[in-house]
């Protein structure tokens, strides 16, 4: 067995700085109580500046973990998306932005629903959170890439666990915000979908974009009902998880052809065993 392409951590390592350091400008400027808010309409969500610049770290993650995929040997024989602008053709690993870029959005949402009680200790954990889960993934998505299966598949596990806990952390802040449905459920069936698609990339499915989607659409219909029911934004997180490693492990047995009756009963079981776990504890608290 050849060593595998060790990672470029000097690179990896610059990255993570610029991006802790815009962290820890947005959470000076989110302290301050008079932040410059952004209202499209009555009823339509505030949108703060702390955003805004999350966003403008979400494009550097992006740029980033693009750069870094396809400096890859292994990219070198892969189809990837390309954009014609007439006088210059860009290859674009899309598949490899959706899970650095979730790292800060997800870390910094969580985190900042306990702003109130732990104050200057969310965002340290925020921080803390951001750059050890960045660091992670973007390791973890250079060696996923390796030819060799002892190298790649311990890997790809470990972006899926990541992407989950992600999942996780972002599904709880929506939930947390109690929005009107419409907005709640575009935010968790978009959100769903990105991750749905990271997840699916190491399928290399065809129509892996239309079956990411269709995740995204469950999550928002569930979204719907359980915008009816009073759960706590960490249970409420915790369906919404449960119903996203369901569909999406499934999906990936299927894509890798070991898709069978045992694991749609393991599944069936999981989920349901998990559904009443919520309830229950719900309905003691």
């Amino acid at each position: 067995m050849r060593p595998p392409s060790a990672p470029r951590y000097d690179r990896i390592v610059s990255l993570i700085s610029v991006v802790l350091l815009g962290l820890a400008v947005i959470f000076l400027i989110d302290s301050n109580p008079n932040i410059l808010q952004l209202r499209l309409g009555a009823d339509l969500p505030v949108i703060t500046v702390s955003w805004l610049l999350i966003g403008s770290l979400v494009i550097i993650a992006s740029a980033g973990a693009d750069l870094l995929a396809r400096s890859h040997p292994a990219m070198q024989h892969r189809q990837l998306p390309v954009i014609n602008l007439g006088f210059v053709a860009l290859e674009l690993a899309p598949g490899f932005w959706i899970l650095p870029s979730f790292t800060i959005i997800s870390s910094f949402a969580f985190f900042r629903l306990f702003s109130g009680q732990l104050q200057g200790v969310a965002f340290a954990l925020a921080i803390v959170a951001a750059g050890g889960l960045l660091l992670a993934v973007l390791v973890c998505q250079h060696y996923a890439l390796d030819r060799e299966a002892q190298v790649s598949q311990p890997a790809q596990l470990a972006l899926q666990a990541m992407a989950y806990l992600l999942a996780f952390g972002c599904f709880s802040a929506v939930y947390y915000a109690r929005l009107r449905t419409l907005y709640s459920a575009a935010l968790i069936g978009a959100s769903g979908t990105l991750l749905a698609y990271a997840l699916l990339t190491w399928a290399s499915r065809r129509n892996m974009a239309l079956l990411a989607l269709l995740v995204g659409l469950i999550l928002a219909e569930a979204t719907w009902a359980l915008n009816y029911w009073a759960l706590s934004f960490l249970l409420g997180g915790t369906l919404l998880l449960v119903l996203f490693y369901v569909i999406t492990g499934l999906l990936q047995h299927q894509a890798a052809g070991r898709l069978q009756r045992r694991l749609l009963i393991e599944y069936g079981l999981l989920g349901s065993a998990m559904l009443v776990a919520v309830a229950w504890i719900a309905f003691q608290s």
